[in-house]
């Protein structure tokens, strides 16, 4: 059986910040395994190798990991500029369209310091109805196809397409409630670099649409969302651009947001899985927490956060349908 590192240590070999040395986990190799798979191997390469002189891992270990830093890095280049040169052919045919990133794209250059550090599997962008079909005709210039993901998406994408290398989600609506979308696009942050019309959600939208789609798999998601959850409560972010992911969160302002948004539960559950797996921020993560009733809260500890603590668990658990209404309802 794989031996699972606690989470006590993962948070550690994640830090910005971390410590020198770091004791050994159960395993090594189990380790290096644990940490690829959820996207937080080239995050511990670069704490190893530059900021934890005194760890004693395996140079084997620290090679395995230097590797996914340096493979990820190109990967999310190439996505990027695929995805400016779609807007560029939008805008070049006179028809703009305004497209709001999520994920790992609006993060990976606003809360983290290496283009490497957080993987983009998949270019998910938040669009306007009236432009899925003009956006799905212009990504069939970038060699995108619309077919079937390899798993279904519980965020119901308005169209899944793919060019052969990785997959494109277009979403209209996201939220629950979609007559607050409007909103999102007119308080995005322009992200200039990445082409005309594209832009990152406001500090408070990008942590509602961040918590959404965890909540929305029972939050057995990989636990480099946690570390993006970190990042964006923090909101201390050096990189930050205007008021966009990691600038300062104005707690009133994401509480009246998560309840036109219907998020309440999610942003709870997400801040109290955040103040277990990232204890250094736990204080900023329960003064996020919107106000529940004391049932809503034991309800929601005992169905959804105890469980999502297991690191040992399936993705997918049993009862997962009743689980994400409960969250959702």
């Amino acid at each position: 059986m794989e031996a699972i590192p606690s989470a006590s240590w993962l948070a550690r070999i994640t830090s910005f910040s971390p410590p020198k040395g770091i004791e050994d986990p159960p395993s090594w190799e189990d380790a290096v395994g644990f940490l690829a798979l959820h996207g937080l191997a080239p995050i511990a390469a670069y704490n190893l190798q530059y900021l934890m002189p005194d760890a004693d891992a395996p140079e084997g270990a620290k090679d395995m990991l230097l590797g996914y830093l340096q493979g990820i890095a190109n990967d999310n280049v190439f996505k990027l500029m695929t995805l400016k040169s779609l807007t560029k052919a939008l805008a070049e045919a006179g028809e703009p369209a305004p497209i709001v990133l999520m994920d790992g794209a609006s993060f990976g250059d606003t809360l983290y310091t290496h283009i490497a550090f957080r993987a983009v599997p998949e270019l998910r962008l938040l669009v306007r109805p009236q432009d899925v079909e003009r956006i799905e005709v212009a990504m069939r210039a970038e060699q995108f196809v619309e077919m079937e993901a390899d798993e279904p998406d519980p965020d119901a994408p308005a169209k899944v397409l793919f060019n052969d290398r990785f997959y494109a989600k277009l979403f209209a609506p996201f939220l629950p409630n979609p007559k607050e979308e409007p909103g999102i696009f007119a308080r995005a942050i322009p992200a200039r670099a990445l082409g005309p019309e594209v832009y990152r959600p406001s500090a408070e939208d990008a942590l509602l649409l961040h918590v959404l789609p965890m909540a929305r798999r029972g939050f057995a998601v990989p636990l480099i969302q946690f570390v993006d959850l970190r990042e964006l409560a923090k909101g201390d972010s050096p990189l930050a651009r205007g008021a966009g992911p990691g600038a300062p969160i104005d707690r009133e302002v994401l509480h009246a947001r998560a309840k036109v948004f219907g998020v309440e539960k999610p942003l709870w559950a997400a801040m109290e899985l955040l103040a277990h797996f990232h204890p250094e921020v736990a204080d900023r993560a329960r003064a996020l927490q919107p106000d529940l009733g004391r049932a809503t809260r034991a309800l929601l500890d005992t169905g959804v956060v105890e469980p999502a603590k297991d690191l040992s668990r399936d993705r997918q658990l049993r009862g997962m349908g009743k689980l994400v209404q409960l969250l959702l309802s």
